[in-house]
């Protein structure tokens, strides 16, 4: 494509000659000869670098080489670009955002499932990856960068995909990564404190989020959530909204059941009443099953053929994950990293025969802080032993991580234990395990790497069970 041609959607010229652009990207290192290079604020220092590899042109706030077209805003130009770049796929499919603290990998996986049985084209991009025409591969980022996100589009759209179901991270909204696309339908799960080393604080992060609902044709909401009023307020049009506790919610969950590892409950709604049995516990997965179903109803789906779909929903690699072990105690591998994922979790075990919850887990480095206190004090009050260890300790050290964790914890009953190599607390835990004790690996979930000041390192917690066990 033509720069001249590439220039038209933020309506400007080329400064020099035109030329074929071969790539659009903001990371100097991946230009390459043909690249237009979009420098936003601070980054005027890998301007040299850029040009170096080949960057023709170059997109910033103000005049800073020869070769340079001004904007007033450089990420939704980058995403605006990228979109031109690959002719507005993303216009031929059907989009549809989830967005939330947690729950997002299920809700959308859910989704994804449903559509897929129904004999739906669908692709899905999230966290655990990226999955399009029964093909999957790793993921980097839950919502991805723009070039490589309007990439995917333009693929699906050869392969005649109908349904692109996405999760829609709050770094991603803030950054505009999302910019120009409308959704179908947009989703909310729940909002609980996250990523405020980035944000700051909750409303930056409650902003974020809400820009979703502001670009989304009908908003699913989750009434149960204290942040609710601020998701539908910024929603742009119809709004359905869903709840366990408000019977004045469109739709309501009742007659609920537990049994091990199987839920069962009743959605509700004026003209709609269907039994529904999940494969996976806790009230969690209740919202996060209702969620889902709604957004296939608005799909075109019936609520009884969604319903049948998700009988036969296994759950997703790193959510509750139970492994195969065969032993006389259970291993479970769960995403949960924050303070309320890890209670729901905990929680939920509740439904199960047990004689001890096992809680393994640390917290990430050079990420926020105050939830290391909360998640070591929930984890002290729901388990009957507790070991500490390393998640992605990043460049901080592992154990200044732990202490940050056992000051929230404080006095407590439970026994504490300290092994910050995070494989030799695994260990530890197996080695300790009793007949139907329950052991949760918390934090790691999708996760085959652990990333430390060493750099990304190959780290696969189902592995490391087998391989001790064998």
């Amino acid at each position: 494509m033509l720069i001249s041609r590439l220039l038209k959607c933020i309506d400007t010229v080329p400064p020099l000659e035109d030329r074929e652009v071969e790539n659009i990207t903001d990371n100097s290192e991946k230009c390459v000869p043909g690249s237009v290079f979009v420098c936003h604020e601070g980054a005027e220092k890998y301007l040299s670098s850029a040009l170096e590899k080949g960057a023709v042109l170059v997109v910033a706030k103000k005049k800073l080489c020869e070769n340079c077209v001004t904007v007033e805003n450089t990420r939704k130009a980058y995403s605006l670009l990228c979109a031109e770049f690959f002719y507005h796929s993303y216009k031929k499919l059907r989009l549809i955002g989830v967005t939330g603290t947690n729950g997002k990998t299920t809700v959308s996986s859910m989704l994804y499932h449903i559509l897929c049985c129904s004999g739906k084209k669908c692709a899905l991009i999230g966290t655990t990856g990226y999955l399009r025409c029964d093909e999957e591969n790793a993921a980097t980022l839950t919502t991805p960068d723009p070039f490589e996100m309007h990439r995917m589009f333009c693929e699906m759209t050869k392969c005649n995909t109908e349904f692109c179901i996405m999760e829609a991270s709050s770094q991603g909204l803030f950054q505009e990564r999302l910019y120009p696309l409308s959704f179908e339908v947009g989703v909310f799960t729940n909002l609980t404190p996250d990523h405020l080393d980035y944000h700051g604080d909750m409303e930056s992060y409650r902003k974020a989020k809400e820009k979703l609902f502001e670009n989304s044709e009908k908003s699913v909401i989750n009434l149960d959530d204290s942040y609710a009023e601020n998701m539908i307020d910024a929603s742009s049009d119809k709004v359905i909204t869903y709840s366990l506790k408000k019977d004045e919610a469109d739709f309501t969950a009742k007659y609920i059941r537990f049994f091990e590892g199987i839920t069962d409950y009743v959605i509700v709604a004026r003209e709609l009443i269907h039994r529904v049995r999940l494969q996976t516990p806790g009230n969690y997965n209740i919202y996060n099953s209702m969620a889902a179903l709604i957004t296939a109803m608005e799909c075109g789906i019936s609520l009884e053929e969604s319903a049948n779909a998700l009988k036969n929903f296994y759950g997703v690699k790193g959510r509750f994950e139970i492994l195969p072990i065969h032993k006389d105690y259970r291993v479970i591998i769960d995403y949960a990293h924050t303070p309320d994922s890890l209670k729901q979790v905990l929680l939920s075990l509740s439904s199960f025969p047990k004689n001890r919850i096992i809680t393994l887990f640390g917290c990430g480095g050079n990420r926020d802080k105050s939830k290391r206190g909360a998640m070591g004090r929930i984890a002290a009050f729901y388990s009957d032993m507790v070991i500490l260890t390393s998640d992605n300790p990043r460049d901080e050290n592992p154990s200044d991580i732990i202490d940050d964790i056992i000051e929230g914890i404080g006095i407590t009953k439970t026994p504490v234990y300290i092994i910050e190599n995070r494989r030799k607390a695994i260990e530890y835990a197996l080695q300790k395990a009793q007949k139907n004790d329950i052991i949760l690996l918390a934090g790691k979930g999708h996760e085959t790497y652990q990333i430390t000041s060493e750099g990304k390192l190959p780290f696969d917690e189902r592995k490391i069970v087998a391989e001790h066990l064998s």
